[in-house]
């Protein structure tokens, strides 16, 4: 996590005179510091920065076979969803649980996604949008990690809007992304980090940009890609210099082609 080990509120100042225009809080962020969202808000607005917000995903599974783990689960999502009211937060980006196991029945997994969904789009009296973002695709328990899982979450929703995060380290390789955006209805916002597999196969993610394989210029100069409003890196930086940040911001400039 990015500036993980520093107040939110400190983060934002340091984001902002690196060049950054946005900042994506983790919910689980505001509670390792303890601050108040309020502060979190006046530094948001001293600096000028936009703010989207990460529900809860440590230890959380809203669609847990436990009755118990999965309404604490969503109990965290819906006040992590207060807290983005309280910061303005464009964008909540939204987990949309997992199996324990293959013998987890599908169909009880889609009817709990449905009902937390509604249930948060319910409880979503600010304008910020709901975006469920692509889960790990190298992940056997995880289920809405293709364009046409999310197109069948959207679905769920009815009438109500709900967005998309799309995240491209998930996807690993540059032709799953390009076919991911092939499919996908829309992106609203963006999780960019590079991805590369390893010599055993396995997949190393979260990337800082440019160490990993992902063509990612080529891929967010895709129509459906600008269609996002903010792109938020979510490479992984731990308590990055001036330096750091300046470097990460020049190659995400690049990428976009500015």
């Amino acid at each position: 996590m990015v500036l993980w080990n520093r107040p939110i509120a400190e983060a934002v100042g340091v984001l902002a005179a690196a060049g950054f225009e946005a900042i994506e809080v983790w919910a689980e962020h505001l509670q390792h510091s303890g601050e108040r969202p309020a502060a979190v808000a006046a530094a948001l607005a001293a600096s000028g920065l936009a703010c989207t917000l990460h529900c809860p995903i440590i230890d959380v599974n809203i669609c847990s076979t436990n009755p118990v783990m999965a309404e604490a689960s969503l109990e965290l999502y819906l006040d992590a969803l207060r807290t983005a009211a309280e910061l303005q937060a464009r964008v909540f980006v939204f987990h949309p649980g997992n199996l324990f196991s293959s013998f987890d029945p599908l169909d009880r997994y889609w009817q709990r996604l449905e009902e937390c969904l509604h249930r948060v789009l319910g409880a979503n009296r600010a304008p910020t949008l709901i975006a469920v973002e692509n889960m790990e695709a190298d992940k056997a328990n995880e289920v809405v990690k293709s364009a046409a899982a999310l197109a069948r979450v959207l679905a769920l929703a009815a009438a109500r809007e709900v967005g998309v995060c799309w995240d491209t380290t998930h996807l690993i390789t540059t032709q799953a992304n390009e076919e991911f955006l092939a499919a996908v209805p829309r992106v609203d916002h963006v999780h960019l980090s590079d991805a590369r597999l390893g010599h055993d196969g396995a997949a190393r993610k979260h990337l800082r940009l440019g160490k990993g394989t992902l063509e990612l210029g080529r891929l967010l100069a895709h129509p459906r890609a600008r269609q996002a409003a903010v792109v938020s890196l979510e490479t992984v930086l731990v308590d990055p210099a001036p330096e750091d940040l300046a470097a990460e911001r020049a190659l995400l400039e690049e990428a976009l082609g500015g």
